[in-house]
């Protein structure tokens, strides 16, 4: 009656992973929850040879097989993407069994459907795994903090780009060198667009905000850039202003309503932003009650989301045993409410870097505009020793709201000295 019965679909890194831990650590669990696991089945497109299936497992090509199978209780879903994924967690659930998935963009995209069909059901959905890895994040806002009012949450959330932002920073060397070595090692998938462009990270948060705030969101309403635009001449300058550069989600519960992004911002060297380095992840919820709390750890790769992948087997496989699974009642996916999202922004300082082709009279006119929109520069630097076609200066401006900011670059984006848009950081 204690046994419980594995498929995963996806035998990739994540998949690998999570059945090598059940397998290896199989006495363990079973001696800690009193539940023997044991992965049945997995499924792959390409085939498996026997000696990398976990013991007593076979393969299988087709996930429908996986989910028709009568030796498998429990579908773990660590194939990605979203369209197959989603009609796997579907014909899952219709089917009785339980479902683990690590999948932030299935649940970002389709989170809705999907435990509105679980709760129908009356089964659960793992996705612990989902965000930051190994960083129990999702538990401790469904859990910990349930009895709090959330004000904020926000992070570094994508490994990769934190990568390449701190190789960048270390090695002084430009984002296209910083980015190769990434792919070198593992850390950077050859099409990087998904982690790079900041969408993984949009995808995070938008999970992280709809239980933070209980609120229905869709991912098209996070404004969203990534670090592909950031140069070394941006690093130099943000070491000059004693700070460094980090690709930042944030969800935060003003007057006006909720705030979100995904953009680098400027960070000082005394901030915990500042010292989450490599492909390390950190979390800060901010609650009335809790006051700031950091969550930090490693966000990727296969062992710690594995790890993530199991804590959740692990949970509802008890439940199974026992015979008592139930849906879980998921803050921001079931009876979520609308949230007004922010027109009017909290002010902040700005970081804009201009790249202009040599003319007299560039930064009076500049100042110009800046002074036009009722905004005070705080400082201003020019890059020593570039050539004259293609010179950078960077302009630091005193707290203003974004829209605002945004107004003076397009007027300053129009004259004909501008060789590329300006590049924009918020400053912490």
């Amino acid at each position: 009656m204690n046994l419980v019965r594995i498929g995963i679909a996806g035998f990739g890194t994540v998949g690998r992973a999570t059945a090598g831990i059940l397998s290896a650590h199989a006495d363990l669990i079973e001696r800690r929850s009193g539940v023997r696991l044991q992965v049945a089945g997995v499924c792959r497109r390409s085939k498996v040879k026997p000696e990398e299936l976990p013991e007593g497992g076979r393969w299988v090509p087709e996930w429908r097989q996986l989910v028709a199978a009568t030796d498998v209780d429990l579908i773990v879903e660590t194939m990605g993407g979203t369209d197959a994924a989603r009609e796997l967690v579907l014909a899952s659930l219709e089917q009785g069994k339980p479902v683990v998935t690590a999948n932030k963009n299935l649940l970002a995209t389709h989170g809705d459907e999907l435990f509105a069909l679980a709760s129908s059901q009356n089964l659960p959905i793992g996705f612990e795994a989902s965000v930051a890895g190994g960083i129990p994040i999702l538990r401790v806002i469904h859990e910990s903090t349930a009895g709090d009012r959330l004000r904020a949450v926000r992070g570094i959330l994508n490994g990769t780009s934190n990568y390449i932002l701190t190789q960048m920073e270390s090695r002084g060397v430009e984002f296209k060198e910083a980015l190769e070595e990434a792919q070198k090692a593992g850390y950077a998938e050859a099409d990087p667009s998904f982690d790079i462009d900041g969408l993984d990270a949009r995808d995070k948060l938008c999970i992280l905000a709809r239980m933070a705030f209980s609120t229905r969101l869709n991912v098209s309403m996070i404004p969203t850039s990534g670090i592909r635009q950031i140069r070394a001449i941006d690093v130099h300058s943000a070491n000059r202003l004693e700070g460094t550069i980090r690709l930042v989600g944030s969800a935060e519960m003003s007057e006006s309503g909720l705030e979100l992004s995904v953009r680098p911002w400027l960070v000082s060297r005394s901030s915990m932003l500042a010292k989450v380095e490599g492909v390390n992840n950190a979390v800060f919820l901010v609650g009335e009650k809790i006051g700031t709390q950091m969550f930090y750890g490693r966000g990727a790769g296969g062992d710690a989301t594995g790890a993530a992948v199991v804590s959740d087997i692990i949970e509802i496989a008890r439940d199974f045993a026992a015979g008592q699974l139930n849906a879980k009642k998921v803050s921001g996916f079931v009876d979520a409410q609308e949230v007004a999202i922010s027109e009017r922004p909290q002010p902040t300082s700005w970081y804009l870097r201009l790249t202009v082709k040599d003319q007299r009279g560039i930064v009076a006119r500049v100042a110009e505009v800046i002074a036009r929109y009722d905004i005070n520069i705080d400082s201003l630097e020019q890059e020593p020793h570039m050539p004259k076609e293609r010179l950078s200066f960077v302009i630091t401006v005193e707290p203003i709201s974004e829209p605002v900011i945004q107004q003076a670059i397009g007027a300053i984006n129009k004259f004909d000295f501008m060789v590329e848009p300006v590049f924009l950081l918020r400053i912490e």
